[in-house]
């Protein structure tokens, strides 16, 4: 999660760089940039949600006539067949290690910063609203308009924005009134009210990054002086533009909602002014082509920057797809072989995604019993906050409550008689030793009467808050397996830590929980913490198969996708 939030950080920096370049160049060229600084916006969001292309790797010498079967089996020389991205030495492509809390914490501050921001919006239109109520209907140099007490000159409104401008202006020259209602009219026609609207949605999607407040800055100057030049195309004189602009923006209201398209910052003022009195320079059209390869070279550089392998939901987001030269030898399908090597690892990766979803998912829903000891609220309170939890979360079938010493408080079973108080001393228990020492425990996959897979769940609360079990029914990873389709013939499969099949299309062999730990696919998954290998092996019934292995993030578990080498190798 922090290292994908620094990423975006980054891309969001080199975008804004580019921006910049390409906002010079459009100004020396005496272009609009305000959609410059949308696009920039815009694509400082959807970069780090677009994951990074697989790289396939492929032996360097695949043909026959350049070396022999042999040498292709021991050269280890591979080569990508797509270019990777670029990784940064700040952010690399490895996950900084957080604890599940502190991740959960990132995660949920996010999303109630961003509902916040959402308020502010939704609020900041309801009192334009309501106080455009109090605003009476006039008419300024030819224009309709509202005239409030201190609210303007603006374009309020999304929908049907309107021109607003404080009773003071009314007091002004009439040639200083119809610059200022050239400039509204000029944002209402360019609809400047609805790009600001846009722009500061865009910012509470994600809140906490700095760089996308500077974008939504920037692109308030370059909504106003897009304005300017398009009211200096009118044929107003600009010394007496400027004049008006310092006299407007030193009586103007400091109070203006978020998206309301005003008329100006008086910070912004001397930038504007500067950028009216600028004069083309010799070297204008060189200067202006050097800005704009600047830019386009940051803007490739923020889309080339690889993400972190795993993203905030755990899923891999930068895979390298290694195949065995072998199985890129034979007939020269080399392409085809490549393709099959992704889907597998593509299917493989899918089923792990859902596990590592389905456990975090458990995992938030068990947390919130960990919140409070066992003493707080009664023993009601605690049997009605389980039964919702039961009644939220089907895959638990019990939860039970455990003190700091690791007695039994309470249990309730969808199974079972629910037990209260009865004491139960399970400290010398592994489930819970376990939790206290590691805060989270996954428990070995068991059958339950011989017909489903069931796993202990353990998680500890912070000081004297107990722990919390709960045991889990992953019959819904058995329906997974069973509905993936590998092929005609192949098949998905799901392996423990301790090397044991708890899932698998077979249900004989998944009741079983059959050892297949020594298997050599199985062997090297589990000592290898990569995945994305697609090699040739046998499978536990001793054929010969194409194999992809995944790893399920928390319990680690291991997802095995196998294809028949027969049907591998078919055309």
């Amino acid at each position: 999660m922090l290292s994908w939030m620094l990423y975006s950080i980054v891309v969001s920096l080199l975008m804004g760089l580019a921006a910049l370049a390409l906002e010079r160049s459009a100004q020396i060229r005496q272009r609009p940039a305000r959609w410059l600084w949308a696009t920039c916006m815009v694509a400082s969001l959807a970069i780090p949600f677009i994951p990074s292309r697989d790289s396939v790797q492929v032996p360097e010498t695949t043909r026959a006539d350049r070396a022999t079967f042999s040498e292709i089996l021991t050269s280890p020389q591979t080569t990508a067949t797509e270019t990777s991205r670029f990784t940064l030495p700040i952010i690399g492509t490895d996950q900084i290690p957080l604890s599940n809390g502190a991740s959960t914490l990132l995660e949920w501050t996010w999303r109630m910063t961003s509902m916040a921001l959402a308020l502010v919006i939704l609020a900041s239109g309801a009192h334009l609203s309501w106080r455009r109520r109090r605003w009476i209907r006039g008419h300024m140099a030819g224009t309709a308009v509202y005239i409030s007490e201190d609210t303007g000159p603006a374009v309020v409104g999304f929908v049907r924005p309107h021109i607003v401008v404080p009773r003071w202006l009314t007091r002004l020259s009439p040639g200083e009134q119809e610059l200022v209602i050239a400039h509204e009219r000029s944002h209402l026609g360019a609809h400047d009210t609805q790009l600001l609207t846009i722009a500061v949605c865009l910012v509470a999607c994600m809140p906490w990054n700095p760089v996308l407040w500077w974008q939504l800055r920037r692109l308030r100057l370059a909504i106003e002086i897009d304005c300017d030049a398009r009211v200096l195309s009118l044929g107003y004189p600009v010394a007496r533009y400027s004049e008006t602009l310092i006299d407007v923006g030193e009586r103007q209201s400091a109070g203006y909602a978020m998206t309301m398209a005003r008329y100006g910052s008086k910070s912004s003022l001397e930038q504007r002014i500067r950028n009216m009195l600028r004069k083309k320079t010799r070297h204008a059209r060189v200067s202006a082509l050097a800005l704009a390869c600047l830019g386009v070279g940051l803007a490739v550089c923020a889309a080339e920057v690889a993400p972190p392998k795993v993203d905030f939901v755990g899923k891999t987001t930068s895979k390298e797809v290694s195949v065995d030269p072998q199985l890129l030898q034979a007939n020269g399908q080399q392409d085809v072989r490549a393709l099959r090597s992704r889907i597998l690892l593509m299917q493989a990766e899918g089923i792990a995604d859902k596990l590592t979803q389905f456990t975090r998912e458990i995992q938030n829903q068990v947390a919130w019993t960990t919140q409070l000891p066992p003493t707080a609220g009664s023993v009601d309170q605690r049997r009605f906050d389980a039964m919702r939890l039961l009644r939220l979360t089907p895959a638990i079938t019990e939860w039970s409550q455990l003190d700091g010493n690791g007695r039994e408080l309470i249990k309730v079973s969808r199974l079972a008689m629910d037990v209260v108080g009865s004491g139960t001393d399970y400290s010398r228990e592994t489930k819970f030793s376990e939790t206290v020492a590691k805060r989270i425990y996954y428990g070995p996959v068991y059958m339950r009467r011989e017909s489903e897979p069931y796993m202990t769940l353990g998680m500890a609360g912070k000081g004297d808050a107990g722990v919390s079990v709960v045991e889990l029914n992953l019959k819904p990873m058995w329906d997974l397996v069973q509905h993936t389709k590998v092929g005609d013939h192949g098949v998905a499969y799901v392996v423990n830590a301790e090397g044991r099949v708890i899932a698998h299309p077979d249900f004989s062999v998944g009741k079983s929980l059959r050892d297949v730990s020594s298997l050599a696919q199985v062997q090297e998954a589990r000592t290898t913490p990569s995945t994305g290998s697609v090699r040739m092996a046998r499978d536990m019934n001793d054929q010969e198969v194409v194999v992809v292995s995944a790893r399920v993030a928390g319990p680690g578990w291991l997802v095995f996708v196998e294809l028949p080498i027969g049907e591998w190798t078919k055309n």
